[in-house]
């Protein structure tokens, strides 16, 4: 099986070293959530432990999904921080990179500045990649892609116009907030609450990316 991962750390790694690194972070995981559970209930605020599990649930998800999802190639990485589901009815959904890839790709001894710069690059080589992998097939695609990060002035640019607000993203974006905090934090090196009031929805056709190919390349010049 052929996978796209770009030297991620994680997928640099054989198959027995990923399945203890997973292993290791449920087990983390799991012992973290038992304490939470314990002391919350000997204060008498079970709800506050229960409360902690769940988050603590949404922060591992990743962890455990993604690496399942690309094995099977339900995820394809354009980028480390560039993902696609598989195309369905002629419609491919975009995500940005997940907790799981902040933490195993980010250099934290850089700044909050350069770590931000670098997730944009990978955005932008991402987006290349996933040109070349698909021009070449002739099949009409719409790219569709919601984020909180990409505003519409730099999505107009790459060619994705704004659509109606996607409820379900929205909430299952309102869902992982933990999970999007620790990330955003992460990429910025200080605490910063991610404005979910920002997230939109973008689509663009594959037609609408390769006409700015020449114009993305550019703009990755200036970044590197």
């Amino acid at each position: 099986m052929s996978l796209h991962t770009f030297n991620h750390p994680f997928f640099a790694k054989t198959s027995a070293e990923q399945n203890r690194a997973t292993l290791y972070t449920i087990g983390i995981t799991v012992m973290l959530g038992f304490l939470a559970v314990l002391l919350f209930w000997w204060l008498h605020l079970l709800f506050v432990g229960i409360l902690i599990c769940f988050i603590l649930i949404t922060l591992l998800a990743p962890f455990v999904d993604i690496p399942g999802m690309v094995k099977v190639e339900k995820l394809i990485y354009h980028s480390v921080f560039l993902l696609a589901e598989a195309p369905k009815c002629g419609v491919l959904n975009l995500h940005g990179g997940t907790l799981f890839d902040y933490v195993y790709v980010l250099d934290f001894k850089q700044s909050g500045k350069v770590r931000t710069a670098f997730i944009l690059q990978q955005y932008l080589e991402g987006l290349l990649h996933l040109i070349e992998h698909y021009e070449g097939e002739g099949q009409p695609l719409t790219l569709r892609w919601t984020s909180y990060i990409v505003n519409q002035r730099t999505a107009a640019r790459l060619g994705f116009k704004p659509q109606p607000k996607d409820g379900l993203q929205q909430l299952i974006l309102a869902f992982n907030y933990a999970n999007l905090l620790v990330s955003n934090s992460l990429a910025k090196g200080k605490l910063s609450f991610p404005k979910l009031s920002a997230t939109q929805t973008y689509e663009a056709s594959l037609d609408d990316l390769m006409a700015r190919k020449a114009y993305i390349k550019q703009l990755l010049k200036r970044i590197q």
